[in-house]
């Protein structure tokens, strides 16, 4: 599974938005303005091309709130996904409110935020910043079931979720 099978299993186009551009707006000078992401519900993905040649760290960076986890743990999900078959997602995520969500995301990366439970692995990525973050809008209350269709998909394809998803 890739993210252009979500677009097709949505039958939406997603939006886009690189990650360095929203670390870059977290560290900024001044406020920063987030007025292009979408106010709807949705789900998101966390997307990477070739991740398979990147490498773990073993904490997490600028995300000080995060709880990393040992490197090795990582490399065998890694493998295990990617055996399975190739992927560009790296994590997958719900939002009843797309544009506060990935805004934390953001903000839980550059270590301004406590509250962003899940995708805290991706911190230990090394070269997450070159990711991007997609957007599928959807109607009010099918977030959660649509990140479920996905992740279970995502399950069924590579044997496990998405390398930042946990069980």
């Amino acid at each position: 599974m890739k993210a252009a099978d979500i677009e097709q299993y949505v039958d939406a186009k997603a939006e886009v938005v690189s990650l360095s551009d929203l670390l870059v707006r977290v560290d900024g000078p001044g406020r920063a303005t987030w007025q292009d992401l979408p106010v709807t519900p949705g789900v998101y993905a966390v997307v990477l091309p070739s991740w398979r040649d990147h490498s773990f760290a073993a904490s997490a960076g600028w995300a000080k709130h995060a709880k990393p986890t040992v490197p090795d743990l990582l490399r065998n999900k890694q493998d295990r996904i990617l055996t399975a078959g190739p992927t560009d997602i790296l994590y997958i995520g719900k939002a009843s409110h797309l544009r506060k969500r990935v805004r934390q995301l953001a903000r839980f990366g550059m270590g301004r935020a406590r509250k962003h439970r899940g995708g805290e692995w991706l911190w230990q990525l090394d070269g997450i910043d070159k990711a991007c973050v997609r957007m599928w809008c959807c109607s009010r209350g099918r977030s959660e079931p649509l990140e479920r269709e996905l992740l279970e998909r995502f399950r069924h394809d590579h044997g496990d979720l998405p390398l930042a998803n946990r069980n």
